[in-house]
């Protein structure tokens, strides 16, 4: 046993130890292989050997000691788990001998984690499963994890979607509670409008939905007529916030739920379907609440005056975009249309022309891209792909929306409401020395802030005006951040206006929901308590994750699809470059491909990456955004569900 003495000796030892080494905080990093990095709180990067990467993973928070190699390059021990993020996770089921493992699907976690014979439920090789995390492998590198649920088999139906669903967790189905209040809304004429406000009777307005044919939650219909002094736009808004209360628990799951999402074959929807596609959808002939915004329109497109007001409407007809585009284009009547419709939507055209005009000269116009409509079969695969150019009716509809929206966003800041405004700031901050940078080189001297909104547009109309800064312009637009939601009535850059708040898609998207709200507060209705700044980043958190849901599951069905095309040979369009490749957005039905142009083998292989301009140059070849190209599609990586490809000779 050691004395007092030896004891003081040894913490002093220890201590004098500690003091001697480096230790820093950071987080865990993973990479494709098995080593790692720890990103140290003071901006260093700190390698981790695949024997120490084994006993952590990405996202955890440790302490570490951090010493130089004989490169001067920074390596970290690990000395302590200070907080691990990893709690649950989804994968698949994997046997191999006697050992049984789940395999995760988390980014950059290339390890099986051990599943003891009681943790492993009724789930068989292969099957995909949800787990969580009963042992951290920080101790001696043998993590163990609990099977929690069986989500199904390969060969399930619909099974990736299902799989989609618990990865991101997206609130799918109704309680029974919801379900309850629902059928109790829809089925009381009285629930449907409980909200007891008086309603302007515009049933006797000739309004008509258009959308596409298969759509159900029709929130928005459209009328329009010439006037002396220009036309008058009137656009009613589907208004379920008269039945479902924001503290009910229909309302509560709307905000939870953030927006429906469009899931290929299978939408989540925001509130039920019995509400969203019948009770509140603006089905033709039948008496809806709505909210009606009533604009007064220049012959030059400007918006002179709008007026805001609750009413109840009957729609004349549901008319596809299809049928109003032949109207317009080339005068077909369908039997749906009457002299009164008729007339209506040549006014509506004549408006969406003028706003569409008056935004090049005073705001901003995105270049149009296609849409494409995955048709999806029973079992939840994609059977084809179908290519949509943008029709007269599909602008004609954008136009009467965003100028409803335009108008909703300079209400509720003139009257200093608390809306949610749909805000785009322009240039990511950390890009924005990049961007000055180069329009320095390209523009000479190009002076004012392009943050402010004056500068943006002049900048954005410039580079648009002139096709030799077509290449500058790609650059510019993948430097852009996301537009998101905000409780100040800041400026959205990518339209070019001041001023933006989305009302028209409220059975979608609760912000538009929760506008509707306040628009009824300040005409006449219950005062609605503001939204705070922990719901507010709740609420974004969840529409990103709704996004990166959608746009994940389309990557792994379109993977799918594309097995029957290997071999064969497609145009398409530069849509991403990096300094391996060239990713391809095929001209046909929109499926984004990889292109690997850097050999890994051939050490003499000339290749240029510019990382400002994205550009790459092979062989004095140089791959620029937006730039056409023929790919042939060779094969699809599984693990990261992408589609590859090569170029065709001649390229």
């Amino acid at each position: 046993m050691l004395n007092s003495d030896a004891l003081n000796q040894l913490s002093q030892l220890k201590q004098t130890i500690r003091a001697s080494k480096d230790y820093a905080e950071g987080t865990v990093r993973g990479s494709k292989g098995r080593f790692g990095f720890v990103i140290l709180d003071d901006g260093r990067e700190a390698f981790l050997d695949p024997e120490q990467m084994q006993r952590v993973f990405p996202g955890d928070r440790v302490e570490v000691s951090v010493s130089q190699n004989a490169k001067e390059q920074w390596e970290a021990t690990l000395e302590k788990l200070l907080s691990s993020e990893l709690k649950e996770f989804v994968g698949y089921y994997l046997e191999r001998g006697k050992g049984h493992f789940a395999v995760p699907d988390v980014p950059m976690l290339s390890r099986w984690i051990f599943l003891p014979p009681k943790q492993r439920g009724q789930a068989k090789d292969t099957d995909f499963i949800r787990c969580k995390i009963t042992r951290h492998p920080f101790g001696d590198g043998k993590g163990q994890a609990k099977v929690l649920e069986t989500i199904g088999a390969r060969s399930d139906k619909q099974i990736e979607r299902r799989y989609t669903i618990s990865k991101f967790q997206l609130r799918d189905g109704w309680s029974d509670e919801q379900l309850k209040e629902a059928e109790s809304v829809a089925s009381n004429p009285q629930a449907l409008d409980s909200d007891q406000l008086p309603r302007v009777d515009l049933t006797a307005l000739p309004l008509v939905t258009i959308d596409a044919a298969t759509t159900l939650d029709m929130d928005d219909a459209v009328f329009g007529q010439a006037t002396e002094n220009g036309w008058q736009l009137t656009v009613a808004i589907a208004d379920p916030s008269a039945g479902i209360a924001l503290q009910s628990s229909l309302g509560k799951e709307a905000m939870l739920r953030g927006q429906t999402v469009y899931l290929p074959g299978n939408s989540a929807t925001m509130i039920p379907d019995q509400l969203s596609h019948h009770s509140y959808s603006l089905i033709m002939g039948e008496a809806r609440p709505t909210i009606v915004a009533t604009l007064d329109i220049q012959p030059d497109g400007a918006i002179n005056n709008c007026q805001f007001q609750l009413a109840t409407i009957s729609s004349k007809a549901k008319l596809t975009y299809e049928a109003v585009s032949e109207f317009l284009d080339k005068g077909t009547v369908e039997p749906a249309m009457d002299e009164t419709i008729t007339a209506s939507l040549t006014a509506l055209n004549a408006i969406a022309v003028a706003r569409f005009n008056y935004r090049e000269q005073n705001a901003l116009v995105m270049e149009e891209r296609p849409d494409y409509d995955f048709r999806v079969n029973e079992q939840g695969k994609i059977e084809t792909i179908v290519k949509y150019e943008r029709n007269s009716a599909q602008r004609l509809v954008e136009e009467a929306m965003l100028a409803a929206n335009l108008s909703a966003g300079h209400y509720f800041a003139e009257h200093k409401l608390p809306a949610l405004f749909s805000s785009h700031l322009g240039f990511k901050s950390d890009r924005l020395a990049q961007v000055q940078k180069l329009l320095g080189e390209d523009l000479g001297e190009f002076s004012g802030d392009v943050s402010e909104l004056d500068c943006y547009q002049q900048l954005i109309q410039q580079l648009q005006g002139d096709p030799a800064k077509a290449s500058l312009l790609a650059v510019l637009k993948r430097q852009l951040r996301p537009s998101e939601l905000s409780t100040e009535p800041k400026p959205h850059l990518g339209l070019g206006f001041p001023v933006y708040a989305n009302i028209t898609s409220p059975i979608r998207r609760f912000n538009d929901l929760y506008n509707h709200l306040l628009l009824k507060q300040s005409l006449g209705g219950e005062p609605v308590a503001a939204i705070d700044e922990a719901s507010l980043q709740a609420l974004r958190e969840q529409n990103s994750t709704s996004r990166s849901a959608c746009r994940q599951l389309e990557l792994w069905l379109l993977s799918q699809y594309m097995q029957a095309f290997i071999g064969q040979t497609f145009t398409g369009r530069v849509a991403m470059v990096n300094s391996q490749g060239i990713g391809v957005r095929l001209d046909d039905n929109g499926v984004d491909t990889y292109v690997q142009l850097r050999d890994r083998k051939n050490k003499a292989q000339a290749i240029d990456f510019n990382p400002d301009r994205l550009t790459l140059t092979l062989d004095g070849k140089t791959f620029l955004l937006d730039e056409s190209v023929t790919v042939a599609i060779t094969g699809i990586d599984e693990d990261r569900r992408q589609v590859l490809a090569e170029l065709v000779a001649g390229e």
